[in-house]
């Protein structure tokens, strides 16, 4: 069988078919719902503008902690004596 000629990547669903399962559904939202609606739709959600790409990035470095921050506990967690070996099951003896 050959590959969906929307995504190019799934197979399709039918030996005489065009569309995989998923693509088949985009096009039945396309053919309800009119091809220029859909992509209007897509684009409002799917596709950031300048002022979101900045606000993404912008966010997303507030979250990002300093290295001194991110650094500051490995000293202790490679000299911690407190570790204790997990309990596991006894091995059975054939």
């Amino acid at each position: 069988m050959g590959y969906c000629k929307f995504c190019e990547a799934k197979p399709v669903e039918s030996w005489f078919g065009s569309w995989c399962a998923e693509c088949r559904q985009i096009k039945n939202l396309c053919n309800v719902y009119g091809y220029e609606r859909v992509l209007e739709i897509l684009k409002k959600c799917c596709i950031r503008n300048e002022n979101q790409l900045e606000n993404k990035i912008r966010n997303h470095k507030e979250r990002l902690p300093t290295i001194a921050e991110s650094t500051e506990g490995t000293e202790e967690m490679a000299t911690d004596e407190s570790y204790e070996k997990p309990k596991t099951r006894a091995k059975k003896l054939k």
